[in-house]
């Protein structure tokens, strides 16, 4: 029996040939994940490519840790990808991300202010930023790319195909996503990428995202989301709250790192 939420066995066979045939330098047509119409697939990012930008050294190269011991750390020049979506899709992504990237570095208006270890945010564009955390959530639950395994939405990953496709938000509390700054001490946490986990907070199954000194902690759920948690997410009024989070107080965080590094898979200078 295949896993709820991922693509089936054809599918993968599917995408092994076509990465085969990326490697010899050639496209080949399947069905797009988004749309679903057979056309030219791109080999789509996962994580946005501009979540990866802390990672890199001076010749654009970045080493992905595997907390497997029988794999070995690959030298990747680009973030994890797979044949995925066609160039209208990737175009309409591509919009929403080209937003978020402005909004991180500074290129797009928004007013922040600060009260104690959380930043409030204001004059936010609703729909780019929130259908952007979407995509990222639907791309890893429909990866077939063990860096997402963990990622398992069922039914979820239908209704956020057909939100993403509509370029629909829908509202702050479904889907919602709590959003952290990974800092240790002063100082953003911004070379570390962690392979997306599950939790459970306040009964409602979450997916945590660790990638560009941010942490998304995203709530797929049915039931009704606790006032105390919506009011949290990204706002229709283009309000949000940012944690600043110590990265020693991230026990699931400090429990990977000491895992890889057991597996002798860690420089010193990177511990």
């Amino acid at each position: 029996m295949r896993r709820s939420g991922r693509l089936p066995l054809e599918r993968s066979k599917q995408l092994e040939r076509v990465n085969q045939r990326f490697a010899r330098g050639t496209v080949d047509c399947m069905k797009c994940a988004l749309c679903l119409l057979d056309r030219p697939i791109r080999r789509s990012h996962i994580v946005p490519e501009f979540l990866y930008l802390g990672l890199y050294d001076e010749k654009h190269r970045f080493e992905q840790i595997s907390a497997d011991p029988l794999e070995a750390n690959k030298t990747l020049q680009k973030g994890l990808r797979e044949p995925l979506l066609c160039d209208d899709c990737e175009g309409l992504f591509a919009k929403w991300e080209r937003y978020v990237s402005m909004v991180l570095r500074g290129g797009a208006p928004i007013s922040i202010r600060q009260e104690g270890d959380r930043l409030h945010l204001s004059s936010l564009e609703y729909q780019p930023f929130k259908l952007l955390q979407m995509s990222i959530l639907w791309r890893a639950g429909v990866s077939t790319l063990p860096a997402f395994s963990q990622v398992q939405l069922g039914p979820h990953a239908e209704r956020l195909r057909k939100m993403l496709l509509s370029s629909d938000p829908g509202p702050p509390d479904q889907y919602g996503c709590l959003i952290f700054m990974v800092m240790n001490e002063q100082t953003l946490v911004e070379g570390l990428v962690v392979p997306p986990t599950w939790a459970r907070l306040h009964q409602h199954k979450a997916y945590r995202f660790v990638f560009g000194g941010l942490a998304f902690l995203y709530l797929v759920t049915s039931q009704p989301v606790q006032r105390f948690i919506a009011e949290h997410f990204l706002q229709t009024s283009g309000s949000a709250v940012v944690r600043l989070q110590q990265i020693q107080e991230m026990k699931y965080l400090i429990k990977t790192i000491n895992e890889i590094s057991n597996l002798g898979k860690l420089d010193s200078s990177d511990a």
